[in-house]
C-alpha cells in the first residue's frame, strides 16, 4: 500500500513539474526533474523491466496520438522551448508517468477493461483542461475534448492489457 500511494505521488509531482515546466518555459529543468522521477521509481521497483517495456509502448503511443492531434491543430502546446512541429519531449514523458502507474498505484484497473476505457474516456481531458488551464497547452477546438476522450478511451484499456502481458 505504502508503495503504491509513493507511485501515485511520483506521479502527481511528476505531472504538475512537466506541466508548469512547459507553462512557464522552464521545459530542459521540468524535463529533467521528470526523468529524476522516473529513474527513483526504477531503482525502488522489483521488476522494473516491465515498466520498461510499457514505458516504450506509453512513449510510442504518446508521440502519434499527441502528434496527431497536434498536427490537427485540435490543441496548441505553448512551450516557446519546444519550437518543432512534434510531439514536445514533456508530453512524451508525461505518458511514460503515466504508464509508471499502471503496475502500481492503478493495478487495480487490470482485468477491468470497461472500467479502464471509462477511466480513460473522463481522465484524459481532464489532464488537458488541467494542463490548458495552467497554461501548457490550448485546447482551439471543441471536438478536441471528444478526440482526446475516444483516444484515452482506447489506449489507457490498451495499455492496461499490455501491462498484464507483461506480468
Amino acid at each position: 500500500m505504502k508503495s503504491k500511494l509513493i507511485n501515485f505521488l511520483l506521479f502527481q509531482f511528476g505531472w504538475f513539474t512537466a506541466i508548469l515546466g512547459a507553462a512557464y518555459g522552464r521545459t530542459s529543468e521540468a524535463i529533467i526533474v521528470s526523468v529524476v522521477i522516473i529513474l527513483i521509481h526504477l531503482k525502488v521497483i522489483q521488476n522494473y523491466m516491465q515498466d520498461i517495456k510499457l514505458f516504450i509502448y506509453a512513449a510510442i503511443i504518446g508521440f502519434l496520438f499527441d502528434g496527431l492531434i497536434q498536427y490537427n491543430s485540435l490543441i496548441l502546446y505553448n512551450d516557446p522551448g519546444w519550437p518543432y512541429p512534434l510531439t514536445p519531449l514533456w508530453i512524451i514523458i508525461l505518458w511514460i508517468m503515466f504508464a509508471m502507474t499502471l503496475n502500481h498505484s492503478l493495478s487495480w484497473l487490470k482485468g477491468r477493461m470497461a472500467l479502464a476505457a471509462l477511466f480513460g474516456s473522463i481522465g484524459g481531458p481532464l489532464a488537458y483542461i488541467a494542463g490548458e488551464k495552467l497554461g501548457a497547452i490550448t485546447i482551439t477546438e471543441t471536438q478536441a475534448l471528444f478526440v482526446l476522450s475516444l483516444g484515452w478511451a482506447v489506449f489507457t484499456p490498451l495499455l492496461v492489457y499490455l501491462s498484464q502481458k507483461n506480468d
